[in-house]
């Protein structure tokens, strides 16, 4: 089962609904990927290409965030460390046992989006609607 996008997710931040989407369809690649019994290589290049991308959104959002004075940055700043973190902590696991730790990836990063944006992300555009800034 893929990670569906919906309009629901979107911010109204043209960047960061860009960059919600392109993890998306990085999660569903690795998915089907695996479920096709891809190569090792293949997988590995997803889940570094999962990761990197992570990275650069998480930046972006923090970066936009401080320039905003988002008063709850630090609690957005540790959730990301901890998604970043588990999500480093699944791919030396899939180094070790590749093909079943792959599939929990997916499953892990689906869970997190849904959480992830709808409550973390929606807080601050929440807090940006209310300056009039987006």
């Amino acid at each position: 089962m893929d990670v569906v996008w919906s309009t629901r997710y979107n911010t109204g931040i043209q960047l960061i609904d860009e960059q919600h989407k392109e993890l998306f369809s990085t999660v569903n690649e690795l998915r089907t990927s695996v479920q096709a019994g891809a190569d090792r290589q293949v997988i590995e290049h997803l889940l570094d290409s999962l990761l990197r991308a992570s990275a650069r959104h998480f930046a972006s959002e923090e970066r936009f965030m401080g320039e905003h004075g988002y008063p709850d940055l630090a609690q957005h700043v540790a959730e990301h460390a901890a998604m970043l973190t588990s999500l480093k902590e699944l791919q030396a696991k899939f180094l070790e046992s590749h093909h079943s730790m792959a599939m929990m990836v997916p499953t892990f990063m689906e869970g997190w989006f849904k959480h992830h944006i709808s409550d973390g992300d929606f807080g601050f555009v929440t807090f940006l609607k209310a300056r009039g800034l987006v």
